[in-house]
Parts: structure tokens; C-alpha cells; sequence
């Protein structure tokens, strides 16, 4: 059987790219400065040369970080270790540093062209955009209107948004426009609604702009304010076709998202959806869904919590703990790795935990692959995370994406 399991650790960068400092990145090294960090912080008992990633380090992590910086940034003992797998890293040619254009870039259909942004601080978006979206959300105004981290836009608004009912718009660094409402005042459908029709609205106007996102929380009080799980991202359809739509089209082969993955491609080369949040949880729908795989199916899983949870809020060692939890967890899916099959570790952008501001970095990112009796070898710099597409594609056997180069030859 055919069978291919796609495990992306949102925002797990391993240095930055060549083109970094257009992006004002030049340093950023996500696992580098968490390596640092830990190396360097004497509340530590274990210096991060032995932090216990044993099945991260068994597929070829250790080896890439020489080879994915200019400057030795960290020193990281990767002696006796066992590789069993295959490993690259590569970089990325879509303009953007957001999860949907890495995500997007990864399956073979890489953002060629320029998200457009809202790029005031405050007064981010336009009085004709809010007015639209006034008139067709049938609601009376909106809060916030800027550029904020996701914690500080619920400090400064949330009381305020009980008591007027205006739904919370901000937005980043990114190309999105994010709605905060509370799941149970407001109502998670109706914000989800408000959501969706913003996209539509978007969609028809001259603003490109990648992703709406839902954020519902719960409270009543500033600082007491959490994010829920009920997150929703309302994204573009890709623009060029990708190897999880050939599968299906090609196959009749199933894809089967799980996370946020069906929102990342809007619904587009998936066959089912499976929403789920945090590690553990992702880690067992992922598992269930492995022993279920049937011929030519792809298991595609996002684990957001990287970067929502640890790199957005810069929680160095909150990102070195889910690294060691993750580890734990591969080790069970290695163990549900039959012959012919293939499983493929990588990022989709980086999300320096210790770099200025919240957002992204743009870096490198690694590819690990594994498959029974593969042999095992260092597979060098790939230009393009569509190289993981074009390996897709032909261990499949489909027709030759746009874009990439085959990994396995």
C-alpha cells in the first residue's frame, strides 16, 4: 500500500534563509535560540545538549544544524546517534512568512505572487472595507482596528466588547484580518458567520489578503481573558493545483486533515477534516487515523501549538517542553510506520521565540523522512519546500507538479 504521513510543526525554523534580511530576520533561528536559551539559563538542571528529543535526533535533526546556518550559532552533541532516516532543509520561494503560504508552498503550490497587508498600526483598515462590512454583518461598529498580539487586543478590548457586543478586528504582520468575539456572550456560530462572510466580502474587493480568522475566547475580566480551541481560519483556495488534489483526482486516493489543515487550503485536496487542538490530542487523532490509512491516502497534520501556544507569545522554554512532549509521541507513530510506507517531518515557516515583536521569522526549515529500508543519507538544501510535493507525486505515481524535485531518486 501507498501510504503517506505528513506530521508539520507549525513555526519550527532551523536558522535563517538567504533572503532573510528582507524581512528584517537576519539572526532568527527558532531551534538554534531555544538550544541557547537553555544552554545559557542556570535555573536549567540539564543544558539542552541532551534535551530529549531522541526520535528527533534519529531522523536527521541533529545533522541539519551546521548545514542550515551561516554562523554556528549553537553547539549540540549529535554523537552516536542512530540516524534512521533521511534529512534536508530547505527554503522558501513564496513572498510570504505565513502558514498558508509555507503550507501551501509544501504541497506544491508555492505563493508566487504578493499577499497584500494592512499595514497602519492603528486605523488598519479602510473606512469603505468596515462600512461593507458593517452593512453585510449587520452589526453597528467594530473594536480595536490595529495591528496586536492576540493576548494584548483581549486586555484592551474584551470588557469593553461584553459590554457593546462590537465584535474585536485586528490584525498583524501577516496578511489577515482577525475577529475576536466571546464563544458564549457573543456566540461561536455568529461569529463564525461574521467570519465567513468578511472572507466573501474580501474575496470580491480589491485586497488579497491570505487568511480570516475566527478567535473566540472566554472571560469576563482583563488579564483573565483564554483563547479556545474553537479557532477557526477562513483562507483562499490555492491558486495552483496541488499534490493532495492529484491524489484524489489522479487515484481516487483520500486525503485526511487534521488540525487546522482543512482551513489552510479552504476545504481544497481534502477528502475528510478532523478538527482537533493541542498535542496530545492531535497526536492521537493522527495515530487513529494511521492504523485506519488505507491505499494512496495522505495523513496531514498541523501542530499549531508551536507557534500560537510558544513561538507567538515567546515562550522559549514552553517551545523546548512541547519539542520533548512531541518527541514523546513520535516515537508511538514511528513504531505504526509499516513497509512502503512513507513519513515526511517539516515546517512551515519559523517563529523565533526570543526574535523582536510576535510574528513570524522567515527561515529554513527541516524535511525528515522515513520508510523501512530507505537508505539513509543527507538530501542537502532543497530551493523550495515543493520538493515534498514532488516527492508526494511521485511516490505515488502522479503526474509531475509545476513545481519542486523529486527527494527520493
Amino acid at each position: 500500500m501507498k501510504r503517506a504521513f505528513i506530521l508539520v510543526l507549525d513555526s519550527f525554523g532551523i536558522g535563517y534563509s538567504r533572503d532573510a534580511d528582507k524581512y528584517g530576520d537576519s539572526g532568527a533561528n527558532t531551534f538554534g535560540h531555544i538550544i541557547t536559551s537553555y544552554h545559557n539559563n542556570k535555573n536549567i538542571t540539564y543544558p539542552l545538549n541532551i534535551l530529549k528529543i531522541p526520535n528527533l535526533l534519529s531522523l536527521g535533526l541533529g545533522k541539519l544544524i551546521d548545514s542550515s546556518l551561516e554562523k554556528l550559532l549553537l553547539s549540540y552533541s549529535v554523537n552516536n546517534v542512530n540516524i534512521i532516516g533521511s534529512y534536508a532543509y530547505a527554503s522558501e520561494i513564496s513572498s510570504g512568512k505565513d502558514t498558508i503560504s509555507g503550507h501551501w508552498e509544501i504541497v506544491g503550490a508555492p505563493v508566487l505572487f504578493n499577499w497584500d497587508y494592512f499595514n497602519n498600526r492603528v486605523n488598519s483598515f479602510p473606512e469603505k472595507l468596515l462600512s461593507d462590512i458593517y452593512i453585510n454583518c449587520k452589526i453597528n461598529g467594530s473594536l480595536g482596528n490595529c495591528h496586536s498580539s492576540g493576548t494584548e487586543i483581549l486586555d484592551k478590548y474584551g470588557e469593553q466588547h461584553i459590554k457593546t457586543g462590537q465584535p474585536i478586528f485586528y490584525t498583524s504582520k501577516d496578511s489577515v484580518f482577525q475577529v475576536a468575539c466571546h464563544e458564549e456572550i457573543f456566540g461561536l456560530q455568529k461569529l463564525n458567520n461574521i467570519s465567513y462572510i468578511i472572507r466573501n466580502i474580501l474575496n470580491d474587493s480589491i485586497y488579497k489578503i491570505g487568511r480570516v480568522i475566527s478567535r473566540p475566547f472566554l472571560g469576563f475580566k482583563t488579564s483573565k481573558f483564554i483563547r479556545t480551541h474553537n479557532r477557526r481560519d477562513f483562507s483562499n483556495f490555492p491558486e495552483s493545483i496541488t499534490v493532495l488534489e492529484k491524489l484524489i483526482n489522479e487515484k481516487q486516493g483520500e486525503v485526511i486533515g487534521i488540525g487546522k489543515i482543512s482551513d489552510i487550503y479552504a476545504g481544497t485536496g481534502i477528502t475528510k477534516s478532523i478538527k482537533s487542538m493541542g498535542l496530545e490530542n492531535l497526536f492521537l487523532e493522527t495515530k487513529k487515523q494511521i492504523t485506519l490509512a488505507k491505499d494512496n491516502t495522505i495523513v496531514f497534520t498541523n501542530f499549531i501549538d508551536f507557534d500560537s501556544c510558544w513561538g507567538h507569545r515567546r515562550d522559549v522554554f514552553g517551545y523546548a517542553k512541547g519539542l520533548e512532549l512531541f518527541d514523546q509521541y513520535l516515537f508511538d507513530i514511528l513504531k505504526l510506520i509499516k513497509k512502503e510506507d512513507l513519513l515526511i517531518l517539516t515546517a512551515d515557516h519559523g517563529c523565533d521565540p526570543t526574535w523582536k515583536g510576535t510574528d513570524h521569522t522567515r527561515e529554513n526549515v527541516p524535511i525528515l523522512i522515513y520508510q523501512l529500508g530507505m537508505p539513509v543519507k543527507y538530501l542537502g538544501h532543497r530551493k523550495t519546500f515543493s520538493d515534498i510535493g514532488q516527492t508526494l507525486a511521485y511516490y505515488f505515481n502522479l503526474s509531475k507538479m509545476s513545481y519542486g524535485v523529486n527527494m527520493l531518486q
